[in-house]
């Protein structure tokens, strides 16, 4: 997924969000190992392109996209409470 709008500055230079957001997703996963990585992975991938199917910046969304999110999960893939909620803390941590 490459997101190509400019990002913050960083030194005087522009970064890229999708370089930014690699970063954030690689300090956010590194604190997991094993089984728990594979799901949180999957968890934040699962954001990551329902966010890049709307045109979201996954870091710079705001609450309503995330309650937006949270009812495409229940409505759209019919997910469980448990299911949601364990979605929903991995989004939080991120």
């Amino acid at each position: 997924m490459e997101i190509s709008q400019p990002g913050p500055a960083v030194s005087g230079v522009v970064v890229t969000t999708s370089r930014v957001l690699r970063i954030a997703v690689a300090a956010y996963l590194a604190r997991f190992k094993g089984q728990s990585r594979i799901h949180t992975e999957s968890d934040l991938r699962g954001y990551l392109v329902w966010c890049d199917l709307r045109d979201l910046d996954p870091l710079a969304v705001s609450r309503p996209h995330v309650e937006l999110y949270i009812r495409w999960l229940q409505e759209v893939r019919r997910y469980g409470p448990s299911t949601v909620s364990r979605r929903m803390s991995v989004v939080a941590g991120f």
